[in-house]
């Protein structure tokens, strides 16, 4: 089922809370398989969780982009010209995002950090993790003329979550004010009652009350939950990586990867 309004950048899902996100650009060239053919790929995983295509990656650098270099996903209006970079050093392999526009994104496996500026998929939602400044945390009841203000009681405030459009302007502003803020559909602290891509409990923001830092967790949500990369990240086999609008698994053993994607 594809969902009937347009889905925000470097997210598509095919499952409506039941089946992991798919592919949905054009096929794409693929990379030469070393002499061996006992060498890491790239798995393109469809709309119903099945194993698609297998990019093959040789040793050096394999890059990612919509009309430049070793994959391409011509297609895909969300991928930069030259997205993203693989390096495979033997047994070793790590991605990095050439500075696209809309980033690259690593599937949360356990609990994360999350740190100031930090970018996320939950459903179709993106968004932007910003920590408060002391004078925005502490605030008190306002007073005006000598008369306190009638409102909500005063409550923590530690961080905000800023929801990013396709249209670069934001959305709606969450306020984090717990130790643990669960986001779902259905149940949670902050609810998207309107996204059918979004599990009723998705993932939950932690914050530790010895140092006060915080972390991102996934509550074994149907799609998942994704964190935008900084820089250069090394990739464990089973890791799920979304570009744009197409999302991939990295295997260990291509040749064994390629029977598979066969057999089905």
């Amino acid at each position: 089922m594809q969902p009937t309004q347009p889905l925000p950048p470097a997210l598509s899902s095919g499952a409506v809370d039941t089946q992991r996100p798919g592919d949905l650009g054009a096929p794409a060239a693929e990379v030469q398989p070393t002499s061996d053919n006992v060498s890491p790929c790239l798995l393109v995983i469809s709309q119903d969780g099945t194993t698609g295509r297998s990019h093959q990656i040789g040793e050096g650098q394999t890059d990612i982009g919509r009309a430049e270099g070793d994959i391409i996903l011509p297609d895909d209006r969300f991928v930069s010209l030259r997205h993203a970079r693989i390096l495979r050093d033997g047994n070793r392999l790590a991605i990095q995002d050439l500075a696209s526009v809309n980033g690259v994104y690593k599937r949360v496996t356990g609990p994360i950090p999350l740190e100031n500026g930090d970018v996320f998929l939950v459903g179709v939602a993106v968004l932007e993790f910003v920590l408060l400044s002391p004078s925005e945390q502490n605030l008190r009841s306002a007073v005006e003329r000598g008369v306190q203000v009638f409102g909500a009681p005063p409550r923590p405030r530690y961080a905000r979550l800023s929801e990013q459009t396709m249209e670069g302007a934001p959305g709606s502003i969450f306020v984090v004010s717990r130790e643990e803020t669960i986001l779902g559909r259905e149940v949670g602290d902050i609810v998207f009652s309107s996204d059918p891509f979004m599990s009723r409990r998705h993932a939950a923001i932690t914050r530790s009350s010895l140092d006060g830092t915080f972390s991102l967790l996934d509550l074994g949500s149907s799609n998942g939950t994704f964190i935008r990369i900084r820089g250069q990240v090394e990739l464990s086999p089973g890791d799920h990586i979304r570009i744009g609008q197409h999302l991939f698994r990295y295997d260990s053993n291509s040749g064994q990867a390629q029977e598979q994607a066969q057999a089905r």
